[in-house]
């Protein structure tokens, strides 16, 4: 079974209907599913997702049922959560060679390097920066 990495820009597209390439996030996941593809993140991906779902909750986008709902819908996509003993390293070196200040973004780059899979980002800034130097980074803007 071959696999992608998805962070959690991609993935909270998924189930909240007012974020941007939501159309293009779901067909992935409906092609993903469809091509027998497992959808594999780093740790990081569940807390970056609930805290996204938290902030709309916070800020009133959401009400209580309506992000717990999107949080039970997105626990039945069922991303795996996988590490590599390599991942923070690597992490490191690919946030320091592309000029990241954090490696947050570098860690799902790095897991799909280690994994020799897609990693699929709908976070613009982490793309550019990372496009000449990771081909198998790609940009959900332009998933087809």
């Amino acid at each position: 079974m071959s696999e992608s990495c998805v962070d959690a820009s991609v993935a909270v597209k998924w189930v909240l209907s007012n974020e941007s390439w939501r159309k293009k996030a779901r067909q992935f996941l409906v092609d993903s599913a469809t091509a027998n593809v497992s959808l594999i993140a780093p740790p990081l991906f569940e807390y970056e997702t609930e805290s996204v779902i938290q902030a709309c909750l916070w800020s009133g986008a959401l009400s209580p049922t309506e992000a717990d709902t999107a949080l039970a819908r997105l626990a039945n996509v069922g991303v795996q959560i996988v590490s590599h003993p390599d991942m923070v390293s690597r992490a490191r070196e690919i946030a320091r060679q592309n000029h990241q200040e954090r490696i947050y973004d570098s860690l799902y780059a790095a897991l799909a390097e280690l994994r020799g899979c897609d990693f699929w980002t709908a976070d613009r800034a982490f793309y550019d920066a990372v496009r000449p130097a990771l081909p198998f980074v790609h940009y959900l803007a332009d998933y087809p």
